[in-house]
């Protein structure tokens, strides 16, 4: 009888293992051959899922923002306007080893997204996602009176993805000035100027 092989399963062992060794030794780093062995898969196997590295750091990123959401759906679900929010951001941060990994793997996209089209077509798709995401928890904020009336709430997303984005960064550059109690303090703190006096 033949084996049945659970391709979800396979393409996400290959997704871990190739998000494991970019986290250590970025994408330039990493060979087809090692992340095969690195999910303890053979390397013929790999191209049954994946064409090319890029493929595969396409469908990585996917996961890794795909797990995020529906942690963020859970939040959604308990909290509303600036408590989802500041949830949601926090989420962002770098607490542990797997949110580092997450992060070295988003920067490690982000510098493909700066030189390929469709890395690019596909961070302004997710980008897009979250600031939409971050505006509907700023108008549930107004509308409930958490915030002030007069904020900008197109804008105002903008500008805190764009925070919040550079707290991730630099809480991975630069762990000793931002570790995680002060990545979320930092949010915190801007929130906490949004809101009605």
């Amino acid at each position: 009888m033949p084996k049945i092989v659970d391709h979800d399963a396979q393409r996400l062992l290959f997704a871990e293992a190739a998000m494991r060794l970019i986290a250590q030794n970025g994408l330039e780093g990493v060979t087809m051959r090692a992340v095969a062995a690195e999910a303890g898969l053979s390397y013929g196997s790999l191209f049954h899922y994946f064409a090319s590295k890029d493929e595969l750091l396409m469908y990585a990123v996917r996961r890794v923002t795909s797990a995020q959401t529906q942690r963020v759906n859970e939040f959604s679900s308990r909290f509303s306007g600036l408590k989802a929010l500041e949830h949601l951001l926090c989420d962002d941060t770098i607490i542990n080893a797997s949110s580092r990994d997450a992060w070295m793997v988003w920067l490690t996209f982000l510098y493909k997204a700066a030189l390929q089209q469709s890395f690019a077509k596909m961070h302004k798709e997710l980008i897009d996602g979250w600031v939409d995401r971050i505006a509907g928890l700023l108008e549930d904020a107004r509308r409930t009176g958490d915030v002030q009336q007069g904020v900008d709430v197109g804008l105002e997303a903008v500008a805190i993805w764009a925070y919040s984005a550079g707290i991730g960064q630099m809480g991975l550059l630069d762990p000793a000035r931002l570790p995680p109690k002060r990545q979320k303090r930092l949010i915190r703190l801007y929130l906490d100027r949004l809101r009605s006096a």
